[in-house]
């Protein structure tokens, strides 16, 4: 049991022992916890660790660990997630961004790094750290992001508020095109949901804590993935950038059947993550 007075160190060791069965990273997520907990950042309890905590931050740092021993992930605990190095809200209401999403946001600054004053829009915002991070690297740019879950809409419009962006990404409550069918884009940008639902509750246990429309796509899971390819072929936009499966490449050909120009990128560990789609003209 943890002491009601107990130094960083002890708090770090404590939490560690509590999470070594569960992770291979047990001391550096009990950094991590304690950092949320007590509200300082790894650098202060590094130089600190000798420094006593209140009791009031002992019991939020338990409340944590019980937490994360439970398999929540640590972003839903501390509220807090990287990505392209920054630092955005997360919540419960939003998927978690992944380190492979920041590859989106390095291909849309190539496709447009030449186009003024670009016109974007984002199927399923999440938190919003796509479309906050694209709006950041293409400075003239305007994003219209939207998603079917007004939690993600909250999270994101917190992020927003937070990067100062309210002028230039607009949040949209749309299920896919349904609210923008009189606006047409430079480039739309996409990580929907691409699990097969026979998939759910067999995969890591942090994934029951998100939401399940931002994880799985359907029976197959690559539904509305589908959805969106049809709908763009019969829209005005050339651009089209999607994450999928990395055993999707295959349904995605067929399903283009040579209609549209494809290029597929693979995420840092090699394996299939995604596709640019080019109209060979506009219809």
């Amino acid at each position: 049991m943890i002491n009601t007075k107990i130094n960083i160190n002890e708090a770090i060791n404590f939490g560690a022992n509590e999470l070594k069965n569960i992770t291979k990273r047990a001391r550096y997520e009990s950094e991590i916890l304690l950092s949320g907990a007590i509200k300082k950042d790894k650098i202060y309890i590094i130089l600190n660790n000798s420094y006593f905590i209140s009791e009031s931050e002992t019991e939020i740092f338990k409340n944590y660990i019980f937490r994360r021993k439970n398999g929540e992930p640590i972003e839903y605990i501390i509220e807090k997630v990287s990505f392209y190095s920054m630092n955005f809200y997360i919540s419960k209401g939003a998927l978690i961004p992944r380190p492979e999403s920041e590859i989106l946001v390095d291909l849309a600054f190539e496709l447009l790094k030449n186009k003024k004053n670009a016109n974007i829009l984002e199927i399923g915002v999440g938190s919003g750290a796509v479309s906050i991070a694209v709006a950041i690297k293409l400075q003239n740019s305007k994003i219209v992001a939207i998603d079917i879950s007004r939690d993600a809409l909250k999270i994101a419009h917190k992020n927003i508020k937070i990067f100062n962006l309210e002028d230039r990404i607009e949040l949209i409550e749309s299920n896919l095109f349904e609210n923008i069918k009189n606006i047409n884009f430079d480039l739309i940008i996409s990580n929907p949901p691409y699990i097969s639902l026979n998939e759910k509750g067999k995969l890591q246990r942090e994934l029951d804590f998100e939401p399940d429309e931002a994880l799985y796509g359907g029976e197959v899971g690559d539904e509305v993935l589908k959805k969106i390819i049809e709908t763009w072929f019969l829209r005005n936009e050339t651009l089209l950038l999607c994450e999928m499966g990395y055993d999707q490449k295959e349904n995605i050909i067929n399903l283009i059947n040579n209609r549209a120009k494809i290029e597929f990128f693979k995420d840092l560990a090699g394996f299939d993550r995604g596709f640019i789609l080019k109209k060979i003209f506009n219809i």
